[in-house]
């Protein structure tokens, strides 16, 4: 129609197209419409990542910022939590219950959502087992994930527990 293509051959036997456009084509095209902006999470909630292996922390604390969450803490232990000030924002705990045995990290659990009515605490088991699912949510999980999980069923986790109450 209005291309006028021009080959140009190469000793090595590739050829160049080169486009030239008529006057009628060179007509201003809409520029493209501006990128969508990545939604923001629907609580935005800050994070204290607890529990597990160095690099379960790692992993977990990269998701979290991923999906738009800021990482307030990152600690093997709960004493780093007591430092933490508490406040009137909700925060979301994730705790690696990891290999610990189930009396432990659900009484350790139990006790600090008692002392901090700001955390909200979802944890993440090593393997499916009907009674730590229940223990952990006697302890005061509002979510609880079991290894191996995928990624948008922690993000769902997530936004559901730190998201603010519904008015209805």
């Amino acid at each position: 129609m209005g291309i006028n293509r021009l080959p140009r051959r190469f000793d090595q036997g590739g050829t160049a197209i080169h486009e030239f456009l008529n006057a009628s084509e060179k007509v201003a095209t809409a520029p493209p419409p501006p990128p969508t902006p990545t939604p923001v999470p629907p609580s935005g909630a800050p994070a204290i990542v607890l529990g597990g292996s160095e690099d379960t922390r790692l992993l977990l604390r990269g998701l979290l910022r991923l999906h738009r969450h800021r990482v307030l803490l990152e600690a093997p232990t709960r004493e780093a939590v007591d430092r933490l000030p508490p406040s009137a924002e909700v925060k979301i705990l994730v705790l690696d219950a990891g290999t610990d045995k189930a009396d432990v990290w659900a009484n350790e659990l139990s006790s600090l959502l008692r002392v901090r009515s700001d955390l909200r605490a979802l944890v993440i088991l090593p393997s499916s087992d009907p009674g730590l699912e229940t223990r952990a949510r006697q302890a005061g999980a509002r979510a609880v994930l079991v290894r191996p999980f995928a990624i948008r069923d922690f993000v769902e986790a997530v936004d559901s527990i730190g998201a603010p109450p519904s008015s209805t």
